[in-house]
Formats: C-alpha cells, sequence, structure tokens
C-alpha cells in the first residue's frame, strides 16, 4: 500500500456514509444499519438509484474484463470505494495473473476497508493510492512505482463511480479535472 498510513482508527457508524452506502446499493456486506436506512431512503425517491449503481458496477466488470483479454495490463481505479468482490483487480488477474493495478481513494474508511481487503495475485500487483481524484499530478506521481506510466503503455483509468448518487463531488469540477488529467497524462 502507498500514500498516507495508516487511516484513523475511528469510523463513526451512527452517521450514514456515502462509501458505505454505495456498498449496501451493490450488496455488499460492510455497511451499517443507518447506511441501509439511507439507502433505502434514496431508493424510495429515485428507484433507479440502486439500478444505477449496479449497472456501474457490471459496466466496470465487463470493461475491465475487456480490456484484459485485449492485452491491457495495467490499471488504475479512482475513486475506487469499498472494495466489494470482485474487484477491478480480481476481474483483471483473473484474465492476466500479471497485472498491475492501483486503487485510488482519499476517503480514510475506504482505506482502512483497502488495507484489510485488497490481495492481489503473487505474478501482479495491487496497491492503494491515498489521493484526491481531484489531483491527478499527485495520483500519476503515486502510481508511477506500480504503472509504467514512461513507456505509453495502456492504462484506461476508471472514475466510474466518483459522480454516483451518492458521492458529493459537484459536477462543476468533472471538466476542469478532464482538463487537469489530460494535461498530467494524455496518454491514458
Amino acid at each position: 500500500m502507498t500514500g498516507t498510513e495508516p487511516a484513523a482508527a475511528y469510523i463513526d457508524t451512527t452517521r450514514p456514509h456515502p462509501a458505505r452506502v454505495y456498498d449496501w446499493f451493490l450488496g455488499g456486506k460492510d455497511n451499517y444499519p443507518v447506511d441501509e436506512e439511507l439507502g433505502r431512503r434514496i431508493t424510495a425517491i429515485d428507484q433507479g438509484a440502486l439500478r444505477a449503481a449496479r449497472a456501474n458496477r457490471a459496466f466496470m466488470h465487463r470493461a475491465t474484463r475487456t480490456l484484459a483479454e485485449s492485452g491491457v495490463r495495467q490499471f488504475l481505479d479512482i475513486g475506487t470505494g469499498i472494495p466489494t468482490a470482485p474487484n477491478l483487480h480480481q476481474i483483471a488477474q483473473s484474465v492476466t495473473p500479471g497485472a498491475r493495478v492501483v486503487y485510488v481513494d482519499n476517503d480514510p474508511i475506504v482505506l482502512a476497508h483497502a488495507h484489510a481487503l485488497l490481495r492481489g495475485t503473487p505474478e501482479g500487483a495491487t496497491e492503494y493510492v491515498q489521493a484526491d481524484a481531484r489531483d491527478p499530478s499527485t495520483i500519476l506521481e503515486r502510481a508511477a512505482p506500480v504503472l509504467d506510466l514512461d513507456r505509453r503503455w495502456p492504462c484506461p483509468s476508471s472514475p466510474c463511480s466518483t459522480s454516483s448518487p451518492t458521492r458529493t463531488a459537484p459536477t462543476t469540477w468533472c471538466r476542469p479535472w478532464s482538463t487537469r488529467w489530460h494535461r498530467a497524462a494524455p496518454w491514458c
């Protein structure tokens, strides 16, 4: 693991948390009754929220498998959230055991779960970088020890869930983020 270590020991389970609510949407087990309650309230207002979260996850599964089968050997997952099996590295490394995966998130709850759950194949690499999705330069700097960014090999980034129904990131930063990312890594 790289980035900021270790995460704060205290996790407030009396208030819902976006990563845990999303985990509940996906049918995960790393959430609390307060997260489920908010998830149920969200789905009562927007019945498509649950389907959208699961469709997003299914898309990530299909895209990762297709890319790995096409020869892509390294992946950068931005805004990874709480690990929910199968994770991106499990899919990529089931196709190519030597695949290299870096997960990025800035949430201490996600960091705590990542430390406990994200294990890859002996042939590959699976790492976690704590960084803000709005700072591509820091992400690339911290991912560089794991991903081969110098050779301009394909390295798909997966910010799929950063704008999910439970995320708090405003859409106003999407365009500037995309511009900064393109400047920092025009080959990705």
